[in-house]
């Protein structure tokens, strides 16, 4: 009954919401206020539900009679919490709670504030019903619930992103008819239409036979579209600019990646049992998403979309992990048997990749909210005309570096020990792949932190640009800074900590999908791996670096301190007391790359959207509608003709068959 309470405290307070706003639509204000008290309330107490079911799961629930016979099959009410589920409902509730007290003061001016707290609530149900869902056809109706709630939240957003909503519910869409077919076909497999379990299977479906590797690449994609894994990560970019920030931050940025990463995990490691092929397949998307997206988050002036390129590139260092682990699991039952060796190595990737889908939902959620701070101030994401506001906004600054550190995988941050870990995986993996993938995978964090240089320089440092107000002090709103406050400190907790992050939180999850913890023993002191091939101390890291700070701040003061003759730089009689006249914003950084010989036509041809799939199918989908709508030309002996040739077909088919 636990997990009942847990998913229907946010679905009761939903509907009492949006009860509340149908009544009071005649006095917004109040209803405003009841409507954000209701909504912080309920996720409270989710997020309370949410940590005691993690740090004890409760007994599995199933309905007394069985579920709703439906003839060929039944649906039951099935849930189970295990250490993954758990992990993924403790980490959605948590960040839910955030954005929720982030929206008290970004939504207040938004005519229909309430309705935004209605449909959040519905949609965090939907998603922590799917993350508990020991059923799967219960999991497709929670999947495609949570992706109505996507739809409807990005709507919510100005006018010109409703084409991206449309984009966004096109895309998941098909990936959700992807999941309910791969759903099928397992149960045509396995002939238990009316069981279909899914936390409770213990022996992997053998992907070896075609239907059942069908069925993994069907499931798959609808797991990678939901996290934002290429060739179907477009919807994200496409929704960025227009829809609200706490919609962003909440979902594509965290709870789309949790959920879409969890049914990737749960699929891979607990329902099939993968094989090398595939396995590298997944490897492959993963090292493309993180080194093709990165380069395109480099060349963006728009701050929504930069961001937005990175939580892409950000899913290529979980899929990866994943795909790792479950080639290395795949070659040692090739071999007849899994060496310890092999097991360690296996355990090492899933925890990297597990691990970063909890630090991106972190610190992504923490970048997006900052995002939004910055347009609440100035009224624009256009990187041109911002610069100079780490006065104006002092709060947000911090937890800015501390975000843009931890995305790049910069030491002692918790973005260095998933990244880590996904490294060691790689490097254990024995694969010549995997080492090109470990290449790709460093190449694309140090291209991360020089991303982020930008986005530094470009909002917060140089001179003031011409949409920063006029330097009078902060303009942080509370409301606002504290969840990015909250996730900065989480970033550095989870960083300093980072053993007791991965022995507490991780290995849990990956003893869930039968990964054993032997070969990574991880504490407070640190992180060990094998018989010594790695070890990270993050404390003692912290300490020096800590250290090397201090040095550093000593020896600035010290020169401030200094008496030094200043004089005005000459500049050839012209006026240089305006900001206006002298402003260098940093969008020019990496203009360079962009034009590269190599580089400009990919560049030129993704920005128009040539390598969107989306755009791809709407495209000679469109042509091939116009030739059907061509062979239409009314005449009886046409249609008549058509309907013969159909028959004739359908009937050598079924005699062949």
């Amino acid at each position: 009954m636990d997990m009942i309470r847990l998913i229907s405290v946010p679905l009761v307070a939903g509907a009492a919401v949006y009860v509340l706003w149908l009544l009071g639509r005649s006095r917004p204000r109040g209803v405003g206020k009841v409507t954000v008290a209701v909504a912080l309330l309920a996720m409270l107490v989710t997020t309370w539900l949410a940590v005691g079911l993690f740090r004890s799961p409760p007994e599995p629930y199933a309905p007394a009679g069985g579920g709703v016979d439906l003839g060929p099959v039944r649906v039951a009410l099935a849930f189970r919490a295990d250490g993954l589920s758990g992990l993924v409902v403790l980490a959605a509730a948590g960040i839910a709670l955030l954005v929720t007290l982030y929206s008290v003061r970004a939504m207040a001016e938004h005519p229909r504030a309430p309705v935004f707290h209605a449909w959040a609530l519905w949609t965090v149900a939907a998603v922590l019903a799917a993350a508990l869902a020991d059923n799967l056809l219960l999991l497709v109706v929670a999947w495609e619930v949570a992706t109505v709630g996507l739809y409807l939240l990005v709507s919510m957003g100005r006018p010109e992103g409703r084409a991206g909503a449309m984009k966004t519910f096109a895309i998941l869409g098909f990936a959700d008819v992807c999941l309910l077919l791969g759903v099928a076909l397992v149960a045509r497999v396995q002939d238990e239409a009316n069981v279909m379990p899914l936390l409770t299977m213990t022996e992997g479906l053998d992907t070896g036979k075609p239907l059942l590797a069908v069925a993994y690449l069907l499931m798959a994609v609808a797991a990678l579209a939901k996290a934002g894994a290429m060739p179907l990560h477009t919807w994200v970019p496409a929704v960025s600019e227009d829809a609200p920030t706490p919609v962003f931050a909440l979902l594509p940025a965290a709870l789309d990646k949790l959920l879409g990463i969890y049914l990737l995990a749960r699929i891979t490691f607990a329902v099939f049992a993968v094989s090398s092929a595939l396995s590298t397949v997944l490897m492959v998307i993963g090292a493309a998403t993180i080194l093709l997206a990165v380069m395109m988050a480099m060349i963006q002036h728009n701050l929504k979309r930069l961001l937005a390129f990175h939580a892409v590139s950000q899913v290529g260092y979980m899929v990866l992990g994943m795909g790792l682990a479950a080639w290395v699991l795949a070659e040692g039952r090739a071999a007849g048997g899994m060496t310890p060796a092999q097991q360690a190595v296996a355990t090492v990737a899933f925890c990297g990749g597990l691990l970063h889908m909890l630090n991106n939902a972190i610190y992504k959620c923490s970048l997006f909210l900052m995002a939004g701070s910055v347009n609440r101030v100035t009224g624009t994401m256009d990187l041109d005309r911002l610069g100079g506001l780490a006065r104006t906004l002092p709060a947000t600054f911090v937890c800015a570096i501390v975000a843009a550190l931890a995305i790049s995988g910069v030491p002692p941050l918790n973005g260095f020990v998933s990244k880590w870990l996904v490294y060691h995986g790689a490097l254990g993996a024995g694969s010549g792949l995997a080492l090109v993938c470990l290449v790709v995978a460093v190449f694309g964090s140090a291209l991360t932190l020089a991303s982020f240089v930008k986005v530094l320089h470009s909002v917060f440092l140089g001179t003031r640009g011409s949409a920063a107000p006029a330097e009078s002090g902060s303009a942080e709103s509370g409301w606002m800074a504290v969840p990015m406050i909250v996730l900065a400190a989480a970033c550095i907790g989870l960083g300093v900590w980072g053993g007791s992050a991965v022995s507490g939180l991780i290995l849990p999850a990956a003893e869930a999908v039968g990964l054993p913890a032997a070969g990574l023993s991880a504490s407070g002191r640190g992180i060990g791996i094998g018989d010594g091939a790695g070890l990270w101390m993050p404390s003692t890291a912290t300490a020096l670096i800590a250290i090397g700070i201090l040095a550093g701040g000593l020896v600035y003061a010290y020169g401030r301190a200094l008496r030094v003759r200043v004089v005005g730089n000459f500049v050839a009689g012209e006026d240089a007391s305006s900001d206006a006249l002298w402003h260098v914003s940093g969008t020019q950084f990496y203009e360079t790359i962009r034009r590269l010989p190599g580089l400009r036509v990919v560049f030129g041809d993704a920005e128009v959207g040539a390598f969107d799939v989306y755009r791809l199918v709407g495209q000679y989908g469109h042509t091939l509608v116009e030739h059907l709508r061509a062979w239409h030309s009314g005449l009886l002996a046409a249609y008549a003709s058509w309907i013969i040739i159909g028959l004739v077909v359908l009937v050598t088919w079924l005699a062949l068959g």
